[in-house]
């Protein structure tokens, strides 16, 4: 599984409102796209879709290359929230119904789970205390959708829950050349949430650096 973010230099993933999409350059939109072609499937949390409008598809020239490797011609689009309060027709470009899947929890209201399933597939998946358990979503992907790659883009609690439970193995961070300020939840970092376990337990391995315009472009194992 691997994360795919962006920051300022002064370790912003967002700007205030929660959105991303301003940070990176031209150049980090078409490593997102890459990335993306090379995914079975993306996956991004119910905040960072509520936060913006967001468009997961490839173009069609990264299309053709998925087909010729025998691959469906998009990435499977993947939403994880336990409310169901997902804009998905407002806020989601791209794909259509059947490529898009939201997992859920069974004691969503009948009334939300009948809207969702209009505009997306949804399965429910056994709650862990109060949240969704994403290593079982992890399996789930793999073993009913035949998910080998899975991209996720965020947001911040996300990510934090992800390598929390040990469920990352690459990280791409872009470094963009900009100060944005602020502080608080509404400009959190690309993790957000309590302070992980010693830091030699989660000490990434740099695996290559390039640089484009002033614009630092990262790969970490983890």
């Amino acid at each position: 599984m691997v994360i795919n973010m962006v920051s300022s230099l002064d370790g912003k993933a967002t700007t205030n409102g929660g959105k991303a999409g301003s940070i990176g350059s031209p150049v980090d939109h078409l490593l997102m796209r890459s990335l993306r072609s090379r995914a079975d499937a993306v996956m991004i949390g119910a905040s960072t879709l509520r936060a913006e409008k967001l468009n997961l598809a490839i173009p069609e020239d990264l299309v053709h290359a998925r087909v010729s490797q025998g691959r469906e011609r998009q990435p499977l689009a993947v939403f994880v929230s336990r409310s169901g309060d997902l804009p998905l027709e407002e806020n989601l470009l791209g794909p259509s119904r059947e490529n898009r899947l939201v997992l859920t929890v069974p004691s969503l209201p009948a009334e939300r789970l009948a809207a969702l399933s209009r505009l997306a597939s949804v399965e429910t998946l056994p709650a862990k205390k109060d949240s969704i358990d994403l290593s079982t979503v992890l399996e789930v992907l793999k073993t009913r959708h035949g998910v080998d790659v899975l991209l996720v883009e965020g947001g911040p609690s996300l990510n934090y829950s992800l390598v929390r439970d040990g469920l990352v193995d690459e990280l791409f961070l872009t470094l963009a050349p900009k100060m944005t300020g602020g502080q608080g939840p509404s400009f959190p970092g690309i993790l957000s949430g309590p302070a992980l376990p010693p830091v030699t337990d989660f000490a990434p391995d740099l695996l290559s650096v390039h640089v484009s315009h002033d614009e630092l472009f990262l790969r970490y194992h983890i």
